[in-house]
């Protein structure tokens, strides 16, 4: 009897795992469709933007242009992390324009006022889309791409689909991962529960749209940066995508940063790194 309740329950639990994975790997998405935060209470005023994609999913997006436009630095495009939207998100750069860049950050499908379902495809679709409407509405130079999180894998698929027909001048990957299956397997390998299910991730989640190569995003500048203490998504998915990059490439591990605070701490010094870093590398444009 006690042996035919042990087989029962793991049977349930591999059942239960399965389920926690499986449909449309919508274990990597968290939307909120509620506004969470207003620009105005920081006195930013972003320009409401609604596009298409291919398939024809509305797009929201809000644009900041530089305080001063005359004298623009450049143009950086935003791939949040997975969860609420980009009220939220947007705070991570709100003090970009003030440093003369203009900012556009977009909502996967799904997300906020943005119509779809998010899927690693359509994620992609939509980052396409918001590139394209950059590049065609408001800056012709080259655009600096950052993804964090989440944002990371689907900027950087994106940034295949679309170099050589839109012009690039740095991708920046915080946080982030390059296998859909492989952070599946991450989360898995956490908890004694689920630590022998982690082969399972091969089975019901794709990498179809995840990037096909690292060494595709060279000659672009690549930078990778994570906190040393991000517990979300671990250093070592940073290390891995670092390894496989090809020059250009640095990569900067914060002491002391966590998931998603890493311009907060310390004074807000990696701020300044970062403005550094673009004003070293603008003369890098592809």
């Amino acid at each position: 009897m006690t042996k035919w309740y042990w087989t029962l329950g793991h049977i349930f639990l591999k059942i239960t795992v399965l389920l926690m994975l499986a449909g449309c790997q919508s274990v990597f998405y968290f939307p909120l469709k509620e506004k969470l935060f207003d620009p105005a209470k920081i006195k930013m005023q972003p320009e409401d933007v609604f596009l298409k994609t291919q398939v024809g999913n509305t797009i929201h997006g809000w644009y900041f242009q530089a305080t001063n436009p005359q004298e623009s630095k450049g143009t950086l495009l935003f791939f949040h992390g997975n969860a609420e939207n980009l009220t939220s998100h947007f705070l991570m750069f709100h003090w970009l324009p003030s440093k003369g860049y203009n900012y556009f950050i977009f909502d996967y499908p799904g997300y906020g006022l943005s119509t779809g379902k998010p899927t690693p495809e359509s994620t992609v679709e939509a980052g396409m889309a918001a590139a394209q409407w950059l590049h065609l509405r408001k800056d012709s130079r080259p655009l600096i791409i950052y993804g964090h999180s989440l944002g990371g894998i689907v900027a950087l698929r994106t940034v295949e689909e679309i170099k050589g027909a839109i012009p690039l001048r740095n991708v920046v990957i915080e946080a982030s991962f390059s296998s859909y299956q492989q952070m599946g397997r991450n989360v898995l390998g956490r908890r004694w529960w689920t630590w022998p299910f982690q082969p399972i991730t091969y089975l019901v989640l794709s990498d179809e749209y995840a990037p096909k190569s690292l060494e595709s995003v060279a000659p672009v500048p690549l930078l990778f940066i994570h906190g040393n203490e991000d517990h979300a998504v671990e250093l070592k998915n940073t290390e891995k995508m670092f390894a496989e990059a090809k020059e250009p490439k640095e990569i900067w591990v914060v002491p002391g940063g966590h998931h998603g605070d890493l311009y907060e701490i310390r004074n807000g010094e990696l701020r300044e790194q970062f403005l550094s870093y673009l004003s070293k590398t603008s003369t890098a444009a592809h």
